[in-house]
């Protein structure tokens, strides 16, 4: 008999033994979050800028060519990000938004779900890790963290965050690689003006305070012994903040970089393949053995199917009411306008205090002065639909919207855009009349706040501003 019981507590050590030696590997996981990015880095072939510590961790690893937002404000891009659902699905697309709500039954967070499956998971201030990061969702719902630093999981495996306010506005300035506007290329995608090409320097040189930084993260994971047990993923929470590039469904609005590495057996490598940020929960799910929920609308990149269509949503802005979606295949952008009669440059009061080009443009347009194709953006309404060719015209200004010659592509587009909506927009949640007056009251006293600390009166002209730029950038008129 006690033969008998010892044979049984061996098979049950062996068995625990096995099945232990076949659970996979469950590697570290941090996010490293920069505010406000498009692909200006020296890996992704920008030669005025340097960013040497990300451009490494790129060379290390894979660089996705093609990784999109799907939301041009951090707000609704970051609870799309957390949840692995777009946006409109979770009453999330108004930027900041006021009537917040749970999240429906059954969603739970990317963080839930890691703490569930024995993850540490932190959220930390990439200046000062000591310190809680950006969160900034949309939806009601706690998230609630482990901790700021992956340094307080112990033996666990983390999930940690890393939010970096880099490039966001204002721009730092980078004592230790300053960069001079008169001997960098122009800015793309706008006129050739000494005042947005001054503008376009100082985003530059934020981007370098974001690299060193960066940087500073990557030693701190080397000095932890934890290089190789970690899988990095460094990403924009959107594109760059300028005129028409954050806030609006262009490139530059929602076009990221992504880089990623530590992922088994791989050597250096582009990847071409389409990548929205939906995706980056499900791409960690996956990484960590962990079941991606059906209801997810992101998947994993990682696996053999592929993306063939990259969405974008916007809503209001602060004070700036919109409703905009997109729908690109990788080459072609199919935008449809819901609110045509709004223009481009209706009143945005956040830029209009912290964009340069936003006074400027309206001082030139009161002179006939805004050169073509850039006049474009003053016009006083919108087409329903815009179409564009990323290969033949990246700044995206020439809309072959309605073009015999591209009618196959644009139909196609609009067929995923509907088809896509049908699926992902159904708790859309439009606000009520009273919460957008509450956003525009919101506004204006932001609005009052930032022309006092500039010593600007809150009824200065467009020439005003534009003086007040000259000034603040140290150049002459």
């Amino acid at each position: 008999m006690l033969v008998k019981h010892l044979w049984l507590v061996l098979a049950v050590i062996c068995t625990s033994l096995l099945c232990f030696a076949q659970e996979p590997d469950r590697p570290n996981i941090l996010w490293i979050i920069s505010d406000d990015l498009s692909p200006d880095l020296g890996c992704y072939g920008s030669t005025d800028v340097n960013t040497p510590n990300i451009d490494k961790l790129a060379g290390q690893g894979t660089r996705y060519a093609k990784a999109f937002a799907n939301a041009p404000v951090c707000s609704s891009s970051r609870s799309s990000l957390i949840t692995g659902l777009y946006p409109t699905a979770i009453n999330s697309l108004e930027h900041r938004t006021i009537d917040k709500r749970p999240l429906p039954k059954g969603i739970r967070t990317i963080v839930s779900l890691m703490q569930a499956a024995g993850y540490f998971c932190t959220n930390g201030n990439g200046l000062d890790l000591s310190r809680s990061g950006k969160e900034d969702y949309n939806f009601s719902t706690e998230v609630r963290y482990d901790g700021t630093d992956w340094r307080e999981a112990g033996d666990q495996p983390f999930f940690a965050q890393v939010q970096i306010k880099y490039p966001h506005r204002p721009f730092a300035m980078d004592s230790l690689t300053p960069i001079n506007d008169r001997t960098i290329g122009r800015a793309p995608c706008y006129p050739d003006h000494p005042l947005i090409q001054a503008d376009w320097a100082r985003y530059l040189e934020s981007v370098q305070m974001l690299d060193q930084t960066v940087g500073e993260i990557l030693s701190r994971l080397e000095e932890d012994g934890l290089t190789e047990k970690t899988v990095v993923m460094f990403f924009g929470d959107h594109g760059r903040p300028h005129l028409r590039d954050k806030q609006f469904l262009y490139d530059g609005g929602l076009r990221v970089p992504l880089v990623i590495r530590g992922l088994e057996a791989q050597s250096p490598k582009i990847e071409d393949r389409l990548v929205s940020l939906v995706d980056i929960a499900a791409t960690t799910l996956h990484l960590a053995h962990i079941d991606v929920p059906a209801y997810f609308h992101g998947v994993s990149f990682l696996e053999e199917s592929q993306r063939t269509h990259v969405f974008g949503f916007r809503g209001r802005a602060g004070d700036a009411v919109d409703d905009i979606r997109s729908v690109s295949d990788g080459r072609y952008r199919l935008i449809w306008n819901q609110r045509t009669h709004i223009p481009y440059m209706q009143l945005s009061t956040y830029k209009k205090t912290m964009y340069p080009a936003y006074s400027l443009y309206w001082y030139l347009d009161s002179l006939g002065q805004v050169p073509p194709p850039y006049n474009q953006f003053m016009a006083s309404t919108r087409p329903v639909y815009e179409l564009y060719d990323s290969n033949t015209d990246p700044c995206e200004y020439r809309n072959l919207a309605g073009s015999k010659d591209h009618r196959r592509i644009e139909q196609e587009l609009k067929s995923a855009l509907q088809l896509g909506l049908k699926s992902f927009e159904y708790n859309n949640t439009a606000e009520a009349p009273e919460t957008i007056a509450q956003a525009k009251a919101s506004a204006e006293r932001y609005g009052r706040q930032k022309t006092e600390d500039r010593g600007i009166r809150v009824d200065a002209s467009w020439s005003d501003w534009v003086e007040y730029w000259y000034q603040h950038y140290g150049i002459e008129p």
